[in-house]
């Protein structure tokens, strides 16, 4: 019964239909959960930003960063040097010019130990409350390093979503998430006498929240196996683009909400409220049948049908697989074995097509994720309005999935996502060939890096599930997604390297990287379009 379960599934599909009310329904909840990691990695982009800021100038007590006359103009213009490896910074944001008190016509460069920031956009950020800047600008880093560690929490869902359930783990994760993120509110509403253990603890929560905002994966995973295979990329995008609705949600929430605290604390109590609907929500189809829970199976098919007004007696493909009276002898169904992490690491690799295979995969997550992140994480750090920046970078990924969702089904996944990775490689390339008083013509090219890579992002995670079985699906996007994180650690500190050396270096870096990922999945990477879902392990070995 087993080397008939994927095709006994896709008929029962077939009988109470692919896609209808039950599973846009399904979607749109599901989606709402992909809203969570939007709104946890995103909004440090806002309250954890560094407003354009430049050293105190001294003896000047009531100094600002804006303009106040023409004296004020002349002071800054003689103490304050002009930036010179920035696209964003008009001056330079951590020396002053020292002058000799017997020759004032020569000067020399110190460091500062107070700084003024710009209103113009924030009345304040954690980052600037802090003075988390110049030699302790390493520290906001480390804060996205701990976080982007703790999104390695994504093969802990993996394992639960393919034990327990991906329901069970996708809720398990929000709840945690929301209360994580009512203790970063509480945190940093409290005056430490110690700022150095009040950041310590700070680190340790976004830790916290890195480990429990994986949910996105689950969530992917849950509208693939809900539908039929016809939809599966619809499925896909679904979830896609409320994850981008999620950030127009945050975008919403940073320009009215000014005061950070308070806004951490809304969505905070927003998430909260995601997990309400719990009860709503059926757990997957697939999933329920591949662990012997066909009664279970039985009854979300029933509600599918239902709602999308199939006739009983055009069910005969479902009542023959799962007619709740019939004992397991008459039924002869097996439930398929639970494989662990390393035993689905052990097939990846279990011959030499499959060991490249699985390895050029994993690096194209690597690849995805790096561009991604790099870019998606650090708008407020473009030049211009930091809210604008954001929104548009969050339509150019709405136009990414748009494109998927007209061309995979079209052209196959091949070929649009060598295209995509190869364009944003080329754009973000072209960064340094931009002179640093052009810093719009940057963050240009970053949303064309972003619109295609987003494109890239989202088949990825389409090919990675086409490619594996049911009761290691979820284990297999975890594993990919795992590997990625690797880059996700290492793109706060390759920012870093754009503030300390040059600031092109981050896009280079990234440019190059998605185009070694296009030239390897050109190469080894097959099509998986039309290809059928596979259920069981001896299903995937033999389709390879």
């Amino acid at each position: 019964m087993n080397e008939n379960l994927n095709k006994k599934t896709e008929e029962i599909f077939d009988q109470v239909g692919h896609f209808g009310p039950y599973q846009l329904l399904i979607f749109i909840l599901v989606g709402i959960i992909a809203f969570v990691p939007a709104l946890v990695g995103f909004s440090f982009s806002f309250y954890g930003t560094v407003p354009n800021h430049r050293c105190r100038i001294p003896a000047y007590p009531n100094d600002t960063y804006e303009i106040q006359s023409d004296y004020h103009q002349e002071l800054i213009d003689t103490f304050i040097p002009e930036s010179k490896n920035s696209f964003k910074e008009k001056y330079d944001t951590c020396n002053l010019r020292v002058f000799n008190k017997t020759d004032k016509a020569n000067s020399s460069l110190t460091k500062c130990s107070e700084w003024v920031y710009s209103k113009e956009y924030f009345e304040s950020t954690l980052m600037s409350d802090w003075n988390i800047v110049c030699d302790s600008s390493p520290r906001r880093s480390l804060f996205s390093t701990f976080y982007f560690i703790g999104n390695f929490g994504v093969l802990l869902s993996g394992i639960m979503s393919d034990k327990y359930g991906r329901k069970f783990t996708a809720y398990s994760f929000v709840i945690a998430n929301a209360a994580f993120n009512i203790a970063i509110a509480a945190l940093v509403s409290i005056d430490f006498a110690d700022n150095n253990l009040q950041q310590i603890l700070f680190a340790i929560l976004r830790l916290l929240t890195g480990i429990s905002m994986n949910v996105y994966a689950v969530a992917v995973v849950i509208a693939v196996e809900i539908v039929g295979p016809s939809k599966r990329v619809i499925a896909a995008n679904a979830i896609y683009y409320l994850y981008i609705v999620g950030e127009f949600v945050l975008l919403f929430f940073v320009y009215f909400i000014t005061d950070y605290k308070i806004m951490l604390t809304s969505l905070s109590v927003l998430m909260t409220t995601i997990a309400m609907y719990y009860w709503i929500v059926p757990e997957s189809p697939r999933w329920l049948l591949a662990t012997k829970k066909k009664k279970e199976a039985y009854k979300v098919f029933n509600t599918i049908a239902k709602w999308n007004k199939k006739r009983p007696e055009d069910l005969t493909s479902m009542e023959e697989l799962l007619k709740v009276h019939k004992v397991e002898s008459e039924v002869n169904f097996v439930p398929e074995k639970q494989y662990t992490i390393w035993q689905t690491l052990k097939i990846f690799f279990s011959s030499k097509i499959l060991m490249i295979r699985s390895m050029v995969i994993m690096i194209n997550w690597l690849g995805n994720t790096f561009v991604y992140n790099g870019l998606s994480f650090s708008t407020s750090d473009l030049a211009g309005n930091p809210y604008v920046n954001f929104g548009l970078s969050a339509v150019a990924e709405m136009l990414g999935v748009l494109g998927c969702h007209f061309l995979l089904d079209r052209y196959g996944r091949k070929v649009p996502y060598t295209i995509s990775m190869t364009l944003s490689g080329l754009a973000l390339l072209a960064v340094m060939f931009v002179p640093t008083d052009l810093g719009i013509v940057v963050t240009g090219l970053a949303l064309v890096g972003k619109l295609t890579i987003s494109f890239a992002f989202n088949t990825i995670y389409i090919v990675t599930a086409e490619s594996h079985p049911t009761v290691i699906r979820n284990s297999a996007v975890a594993i990919s997604q795992t590997f990625s994180r690797i880059a996700a650690v290492l793109a706060p500190n390759i920012q870093l390297l754009g503030e300390i050396y040059w600031s092109p270096l981050p896009f280079i870096i990234y440019g190059g990287f998605s185009l070694l990922s296009a030239i390897l999945f050109a190469i080894f990477v097959p099509e998986t379009q039309n290809r059928k879902l596979p259920d069981t392990i001896q299903e995937f070995i033999h389709n390879q």
